[in-house]
């Protein structure tokens, strides 16, 4: 008997333990579970497992037969299994959807890295009435993004040194160190640093990849007043838009603006969605920043251009790594690809989400929210709750 019908049958008969689950299975079409991939894993809301297939044994390192019917406190597994146990007790499902983690093998030792999503599963009435976790093992390809971040470390640290030899003589050239300027080598100059300046800034994204590909990066969490970082953040951008007459305007509350958050990160996710409306926009056009109170305690920063837009087909994937629009109308503007994909990242470990409203030949806008500072202790001071499926909405 396979592992999906023993399942079926048990959540069929057993009406103590599995009504709501029987509804789950009695009232959606049977999937043969056991040609899919991923791993998958089901519980009620007691935590009884009451779905198992075999990719999901494998990696649990458990048996269809003496798992189905028990709870997981009941089971014993190896590293996986208490790493599934953890995400099951956190009280808020990540906004990422998705949390990969780092595991040994019981049997050989051997190292995976296995993504872990959970969804609440839901009965004919809507009602939560237990768990789905979907299992994968992305051991190959973190591997393979591992090599990909660190070669590109190395890259950008060596280009730090010369680079940094390049900003330090031209300074001292464009401040007469080395002898008076004529017009033309002051303003030949200027465009050395202004190149070097932007060189730095794609240098600056390379160096963090590594750290913004998790989920769970460091922060150091700060209150500051955010129209000061907003104000900060356009300057490097002013020059270039007044090359191609961009009107920048920055409409900011008269009142403090004041978020706990990491300053350094939220002004590299700000500036990359500055850089992307400028560079994006028409000759003559603008670029409005804002920083408004969307609730009683939550502030919304939009940036918006009145560019070219972007087709409604790749909103989601321009937030992926080196993803470019591949539109003739976008492709000569260049760039690494990486800049939505940092503000992706910083955003939602930030506790929000980034949002977009664009259409072709309609410009773009690009928001997020953040709450306003309080005297709550910071998230890492607090203890951690438990809650049960059961509980969660």
């Amino acid at each position: 008997m396979t592992a999906l019908s023993t399942a079926a049958d048990r959540a069929d008969t057993d009406a103590a333990r599995g009504g709501g689950v029987r509804g789950l299975v009695d009232d959606r079409p049977r999937t043969d579970l056991g040609a899919i991939q991923d791993g998958v894993l089901m519980i009620d809301s007691a935590g009884v497992v009451t779905l198992l297939n075999a990719a999901a044994e494998e990696l649990l390192e458990l048996g269809a037969i003496t798992t189905l019917g028990r709870t997981l406190a009941e089971l014993s597994g190896g590293e996986l299994l208490a790493a599934v146990c953890g995400e099951l007790a956190l009280t808020e499902p990540r906004r990422s959807g998705a949390h990969v983690v780092e595991v040994h093998r019981s049997v050989d030792e051997a190292l995976l890295f296995v993504r872990i999503k959970v969804r609440p599963a839901r009965d004919a009435a809507g009602k939560v009435a237990g768990a789905v976790v979907a299992l994968r093992d992305v051991t190959a390809e973190h591997k393979v993004d591992e090599r990909k971040n660190r070669y590109l470390s190395i890259v950008a640290h060596e280009l730090r040194t010369p680079l940094t030899g390049i900003k330090t003589f031209s300074s001292m050239m464009a401040k007469g160190s080395l002898g008076p300027l004529v017009p033309a080598q002051t303003s030949v100059l200027e465009a050395i640093r202004e190149q070097v300046l932007r060189l730095e800034h794609q240098i600056d994204k390379l160096v963090h990849l590594g750290t913004l590909d998790s989920d769970e990066f460091a922060q150091d969490l700060v209150v500051f007043d955010l129209r000061e970082l907003v104000t900060q953040s356009m300057r490097p951008f002013e020059k270039p838009a007044a090359d191609r007459s961009i009107a920048m305007r920055a409409d900011l509350p008269e009142t403090p603006a004041r978020v706990r958050a990491d300053r350094a990160q939220l002004r590299r996710a700000l500036q990359a969605l500055v850089e992307n409306a400028v560079k994006f926009s028409r000759d003559g056009g603008r670029v409005d920043v804002r920083l408004a109170l969307v609730a009683p305690n939550r502030l919304e920063l939009s940036v918006a251009d009145d560019g070219v837009g972007i087709d409604p087909r790749y909103h989601a994937r321009i937030f992926e790594k080196f993803f470019q629009v591949e539109d003739p109308l976008t492709r000569h503007h260049g760039g690494s690809g990486l800049g939505l994909f940092f503000v992706k990242s910083i955003v939602e470990a930030h506790g929000s989400v980034v949002r977009v409203d664009s259409h072709l030949g309609n410009g773009a806008n690009f928001s997020f929210a953040l709450p306003l500072a309080d005297d709550r202790p910071l998230e890492s001071e607090q203890s951690p709750g438990v809650a049960t499926w059961s509980e969660r909405s």
